[in-house]
């Protein structure tokens, strides 16, 4: 099947035009409502953020799908008497945050900077340098402040949550560019599912829970809350994973435009993996398959042990430059994520 992606492209330019830093996951609730209520008998928001539009209250099963909502980001850990600032992130490699251009969301609005680079002539000269591993703490910010009152007087302060400044992008072959595909991705294929559900619900017995999760860069913590209360029957999490792409491993072999994947491996239910792979056959969608031993660092792990346990699965969306400003899908492998889903309720 062909999937339609101009729906799924105008909700990812929605998504990671709203900065979803870990911890603010809060701005981008209004957008959720949005895309999400019409298509649901109810929106709820808990005191955290976590955000779940629910078919079909009263149903069963009880399912959960969980996309993460959070981002990648900076917090300001403090500035220096010259007006430069100092900072910390999670999931950042340095040499990816070197030379970046980021902007600071300060109760005053917007502070652009650049995450400041040495020019290459200085690594030459100084071998000292060369050879030094390159960490985040070594790097600031120059938002153009000669001094830390200047700074302050913007409204640049320790706490201050920044992102990286760069424009969603459009590329060849249905392909799309930006920051916080991670997991905007996998919150847009969630949405996909919950529209063609929506349309579907006469044939869907299950109560079904889609949950934009919160705080999952820092220990799957959205996830964990949600599934606690929830004790789901069947849960699957939707989330990215490392797609083939010059310099990578030759180990990892999955492509983007070749459909989502579904993990197998020892945290992922044999029951709802068997089923995903059946609707996607019965329906025709492609998809690849991730062998995955050991299962930790998505939204899964969280769920899987939840309240004594809940049948697990995970589909990915296979995404190329991970973890930095010029993540990279394709669209038509989250129209497919999102189809796939809406089959594999319809089974339950």
């Amino acid at each position: 099947m062909e999937p339609e992606v101009e729906g799924v492209r105008d909700s990812l330019l929605r998504l990671t035009r709203i900065p979803r830093v870990t911890g603010i996951e809060r701005y981008v609730v209004p957008i959720l409502r949005e895309l999400m209520s019409p298509f649901s008998d109810a929106f709820k928001v808990d005191a955290w953020g976590n955000s779940e539009a629910i078919i079909n209250p009263g149903g069963k099963p009880v399912v959960m799908l969980a996309a993460h909502v959070d981002q990648i980001g900076i917090i300001v850990r403090e500035i220096t008497e010259d007006g430069f600032v100092k900072f910390e992130g999670v999931g950042w490699d340095a040499k990816v945050l070197y030379g970046m251009r980021v902007k600071l969301l300060t109760d005053k609005g917007e502070v652009k900077g650049v995450v400041g680079a040495l020019p290459p002539h200085i690594f030459r000269a100084y071998k000292e340098l060369a050879e030094k591993k390159l960490e985040i703490r070594d790097l600031a910010i120059d938002i153009g402040a000669d001094s830390k009152e200047d700074a302050e007087k913007a409204g640049v302060k320790p706490g201050v949550y920044g992102v990286p400044d760069y424009e969603p992008e459009d590329l060849l072959g249905h392909h799309f560019s930006s920051p916080g595909l991670d997991d905007a991705a996998g919150v847009v294929t969630m949405i996909e599912a919950l529209k063609l559900a929506w349309k579907s619900r006469d044939k869907i017995d299950a109560e079904v829970h889609f949950v934009a999760t919160i705080q999952e860069e820092i220990g799957l913590r959205g996830a964990e809350m949600v599934a606690y209360r929830l004790k789901p029957d069947i849960a699957v999490a939707i989330d990215v994973t490392f797609a083939k792409q010059p310099m990578m491993p030759a180990e990892f072999v999955l492509r983007t435009g070749k459909g989502p994947a579904i993990s197998k491996g020892p945290i992922y239910h044999w029951e709802v993996v068997e089923t995903l792979e059946r609707a996607a056959k019965e329906a025709e969608i492609p998809y690849q398959i991730e062998p995955d031993f050991r299962g930790y660092g998505t939204d899964t792990w969280a769920i899987q042990v939840a309240r004594g346990g809940v049948r697990t699965g995970l589909i990915s969306i296979p995404l190329r430059s991970m973890h930095s400003p010029v993540e990279v899908v394709n669209l038509k492998d989250i129209a497919w994520g999102g189809a796939l889903l809406s089959e594999f309720i319809k089974m339950l």
